[in-house]
């Protein structure tokens, strides 16, 4: 059998082993024996030994009447995996369809340890100059529209404990640093339906982000617009473009299974350039 990893240079031997363990098995061979497995790597018995029973105790494989096979811990990572495969393939047409309807670049994003992690960017036809947000970024989550509308929907104790451990740099002069200002901010957001980033993480980029529930109800997720300060609503409460986000992230809500829920939805404002 091929192994998993070709050598290289940042490659580790004993995990590379052990993850060709883990890909020995198949749907047809569900159940291998340690001599099975032995002879299909080409691993050496000893070796292959000291590998499954680490792999067993990390919840990777099981044994039962001398037969190994992929364990719990496979099923839930795969799940994982899925879940955001899924949520992407959800979401996309979704996002391309309000990137097409405002013009500017739309995100889909998840809260990972307090940070945005961003799974998909689909760009504005129009030049936006630079902007930090890349499938696979991780971004502040306190000082961007995105972040703030996850932070908005996780519970207050554990937010109101993690902000303030927090000591929150100020990244433009628009950055909020007070702990008890963002949380104020939060509520607010939860109320209104979506987040704002008035230039708060990067100068130039203003964005509007709502959140996505899944089947439970619960928020998953998060999608957004940003665009370059000058073509963006003077006034992004109420504005045509938050309406636009706010349907968006609803309509993908749906598409994962959320029942109807109550929403509050943007307004046009008043004065408002969209």
């Amino acid at each position: 059998m091929k192994p998993v990893l070709a050598p290289g240079r940042y490659t580790v031997d004993a995990a590379a082993k052990a993850l060709e363990l883990l890909n020995a098995f198949s749907f047809k061979d569900r159940r291998l024996s340690l001599s099975d497995l032995a002879t299909r790597t080409g691993i050496p018995r000893a070796t292959v030994f000291r590998l499954l029973s680490t792999l067993e105790a990390s919840g990777f494989v099981t044994k039962d009447a001398g037969e190994y096979q992929l364990g719990l811990k496979c099923f839930v990572l795969g799940n994982i995996v899925a879940a955001d495969l899924d949520l992407k393939e959800v979401a996309q047409p979704h996002l391309a369809a309000l990137r097409d309807a405002t013009r500017e670049t739309t995100h889909l994003a998840i809260l990972d340890h307090w940070r945005v992690v961003y799974l998909e960017r689909l760009p504005s036809p129009h030049p936006v100059g630079f902007m930090r947000s890349r499938v696979g970024a991780i971004l502040p989550a306190f000082c961007t529209a995105l972040g703030k509308t996850l932070l908005s929907h996780q519970p207050e104790p554990d937010v109101d404990a993690w902000a303030a451990s927090q000591k929150f740099p100020r990244l433009t002069p628009n950055t909020m640093t007070s702990a008890k200002r963002l949380l104020k901010e939060l509520r607010a957001i939860r109320a209104r339906g979506y987040a704002l980033d008035e230039e708060e993480h990067e100068l130039g980029v203003r964005c509007v982000a709502a959140p996505i529930r899944n089947h439970e109800g619960k928020v998953v997720a998060a999608i957004s617009v940003a665009g370059p300060t000058e073509r963006m609503p003077r006034t992004l409460v109420g504005s045509d473009v938050a309406t636009k986000v706010v349907a968006a992230a609803h309509a993908i809500s749906l598409d994962l299974g959320a029942a109807a829920f109550a929403h509050t939805a943007a307004q046009p404002a008043h004065g408002g350039r969209r």
